[in-house]
């Protein structure tokens, strides 16, 4: 199955962002964590609001797992594939989370490469994932 979603920048990933520009760091989105958070529990067909004061995927229960592809398709807007084969997260999925690692520390003096942040959320109405489900996500994010 197919899903879209747009993904909300993490506070986290703003403050990277604005950093980068500052000292040169830079990041690279290299992973996917998903997890059933992302629901209203009384209407599992009502998506929450994404929190980007959230530093941990909501209701986290798989990953990371290295995305799958990335593009640009629009200038400030990365779109990102990332796809949950058989036996990946069965269960209840409603929240994805787009993970960054660092990856240079320009003229920063504190050593970070290989620390990774959430850099975006998006949350869905709840999905069900069978063991023999493939579930692929298309997650934009805009800038």
């Amino acid at each position: 199955m197919a899903f879209e979603a747009i993904a909300v920048v993490s506070n986290t990933g703003k403050q990277r962002l604005a950093q980068m520009l500052d000292t040169g760091k830079a990041f690279q989105i290299k992973f996917f964590v998903v997890g059933d958070g992302g629901h209203d529990p009384s209407d599992p067909t009502t998506a929450l609001t994404p929190d980007p004061a959230d530093v941990t995927c909501p209701g986290a229960l798989f990953g990371p797992e290295v995305i799958d592809g990335a593009s640009i398709v629009a200038p400030f807007c990365p779109q990102f594939e990332c796809v949950l084969n058989p036996g990946e997260a069965t269960g209840n999925v409603s929240s994805i989370c787009l993970i960054a690692e660092i990856v240079f520390n320009g003229t920063d003096p504190l050593n970070e490469i290989g620390a990774t942040f959430i850099f975006a959320i998006a949350n869905f109405p709840l999905k069900v994932k069978t063991a023999l489900d493939t579930f692929s996500f298309t997650i934009t994010v805009q800038l």
